[in-house]
């Protein structure tokens, strides 16, 4: 136990000291203080947080004081020694005001302005160095502080390649994060435990040392946590392995303020991080609090990843109401003595003999596996001149559970080219409902999916001009029309006029399978406008074969009564 304030026990303590025969004796007595004393600092600094914390959210009635919150007070109201009288008072005050005592509630609202204009000159000037700050993340930091002060961004996805100092960056936001704001907590997550330490902690303490700051800072690697001491806040690194434990995590006192998501990519998708948020990212009663939950990863190859398919649906957000900000960063806008000339040689030989593998992991652009399917994809802009000058063809793929989804494209048969022109696209949308959606083409020839007579029915019933598509080309009439697709010189789409159907053109890929080949096997799931696309261009399919003689059999017995 530690050494008593009052005379006589502190001297009788201290001849039992010296009446200590040997050295571990000695030892282990100190031991004992050492650790008696560091669970006082602990008691006062957790005294002085409840008092701080009811007086910045302005909890004056004792129904409002969270539960775990009374039983701390009722804690450490048992406890004395090494106690200040003024940390008693306050906790005695705290505890007559939850029990209703006006006294007490009416000095508690004396004290919240005394708390108010005390926190109001405390320093909180420190910032970045500007030398610390590349040319890609200087508009980057201005938002981060706009997004702090306005809550202008809640989100931000900052993608990159290797040596664009993704996680450096980051790291030193959180650190300047924790000295502006002295109730502000950072969290560090990972999909796995195992993964932290090598990776994020790492980086967060070499943040630590860098600005000469090792000394304010308890770094503990069990649990991983690095508290500063002079306030008591914490960075906390957490795997995403153990879901059920992590829900169960709070913070002492104040709020997480940056939630960093390392490695996204290799997350279970965007439902697992949003989760986490959901846990962590909760202001606790304090007003005017802005948050930020921040995306970190390397752009893997495939561009259906769900990170990429992610982040392009974010960044086509309108930039003016969009809540997400999306940043890239490159190698090459790094001071070259930071990464050192090994890896702007390494960078440049890839450039040259390993385009692809240069582009991916040096650039962070998803190239794709090797296995798109749709290589032939052109996007450009379509005037609207362009556009009514073109014969339209118009095709539906029947959805509900799946997309319900509507293509017009028009077909040169001089340059073999493949134009897409509009897209409708509804998710867990009726047929009633879609059909007004489309109306305005009820008249011209709709070719649909022949798989769902009941659909045709109900919108002949309405009076549309829809017939079913052929689709039975030697029972691989799908696989045909897909590979026809393929083999077309350009497929040219206006992202802006159809998006989902840009997405899928691009995305679409084989599947991968584990000796590095890749199926032949075209997609049957996420492709709706696709297939819309390729019913609008049944006729033309059929019209146009990819080989010679490819349908001669099936049309000589083709009755024009025969559903196409």
């Amino acid at each position: 136990m530690g050494l008593s304030k009052d005379p006589k026990k502190r001297e009788k303590q201290l001849q039992n000291i010296r009446n200590l025969k040997t050295k571990e004796q000695r030892q282990k007595w100190g031991k004992m203080g050492a650790e008696k004393a560091r669970q006082n600092r602990q008691i006062r600094r957790t005294m002085s947080q409840i008092a701080s914390e009811l007086l910045v959210r302005g909890i004056t009635k004792p129904e409002d004081i969270p539960l775990e919150m009374k039983e701390t007070i009722k804690l450490l109201g048992g406890r004395d020694d090494d106690i200040t009288l003024g940390e008693i008072a306050v906790v005695g005050q705290i505890r007559s005001a939850s029990n209703g005592n006006s006294n007490a509630i009416k000095w508690l609202q004396e004290q919240e302005q005394k708390e108010i204009a005390k926190n109001s000159k405390k320093d909180c000037s420190w910032h970045i160095p500007i030398t610390d700050i590349t040319s890609d993340w200087v508009e980057v930091y201005r938002k981060v502080h706009e997004a702090y002060e306005t809550g202008r961004y809640t989100e931000v996805i900052s993608k990159g390649g290797r040596g664009s100092i993704k996680s450096n960056f980051w790291a030193e936001i959180a650190y300047e994060t924790i000295r502006q704001d002295p109730r502000a907590h950072v969290v560090y997550t990972r999909r796995f435990k195992s993964d932290l330490h090598d990776t994020v902690y790492n980086q967060f303490v070499k943040t630590i040392y860098r600005y000469n700051d090792s000394e304010n800072w308890e770094l503990k690697k069990q649990p991983l946590l690095c508290e500063y001491k002079p306030t008591g806040q914490k960075v906390y690194f957490y795997g995403c392995d153990n879901p059920q434990g992590l829900k169960s995590q709070t913070v002492p006192f104040g709020y997480v303020k940056l939630l960093i998501h390392e490695e996204c990519d290799e997350m279970l998708g965007i439902d697992q991080m949003n989760s986490v948020q959901d846990t962590l990212l909760r202001t606790q009663g304090y007003r005017n609090v802005h948050q930020l939950d921040v995306k970190i990863f390397n752009p893997p190859k495939a561009k259906n990843n769900f990170m990429n398919e992610y982040t392009a649906l974010k960044d086509s957000e309108n930039k003016e109401t969009t809540q997400t900000l999306v940043c890239h960063s490159y190698y090459y806008n790094v001071p070259r003595s930071w990464l050192g000339d090994t890896f702007f040689k390494n960078a440049e030989w890839n450039k040259i003999n390993r385009p692809e593998y240069y582009k991916n992991n040096y650039l962070g652009i998803p190239v794709g596996t090797g296995g798109a399917i749709f290589e032939n994809v052109e996007e450009r802009k379509l005037s609207k001149e362009e556009i009514d000058s073109f014969e339209k063809l118009y095709g539906l793929d029947f959805g509900y559970n799946h997309p319900q989804t509507f293509i017009i494209s028009h077909y040169d048969y001089e340059t073999d080219t493949v134009y897409c022109l509009y897209e409708q696209f509804s998710r867990k949308c009726k047929n009633s409902t879609f059909a007004r959606k489309i109306n305005a083409f009820k008249n011209h020839e709709i070719i649909c999916d022949s798989a769902r007579p009941d659909g045709i029915a109900e919108l002949k019933d309405w009076g549309f001009n829809v017939v079913g598509a052929v689709k039975r080309w030697e029972n691989k009439g799908r696989a045909y029309s897909w590979e026809w697709l393929q083999q077309r010189r350009k497929i040219v789409i206006d992202k802006e006029r159809c998006p989902h159907l840009y997405h899928e053109l691009t995305t679409l890929e084989f599947k991968q399978l584990k000796d590095g080949t890749f199926s032949s096997e075209f997609p049957d799931l996420g492709e709706d406008c696709v297939m819309a696309l390729i019913y609008s261009l049944n006729r033309v399919i059929i019209s146009h074969p990819i080989y010679e003689d490819d349908f001669n059999d099936y049309l000589d017995d083709f009755d024009d009564d025969d559903e196409i």
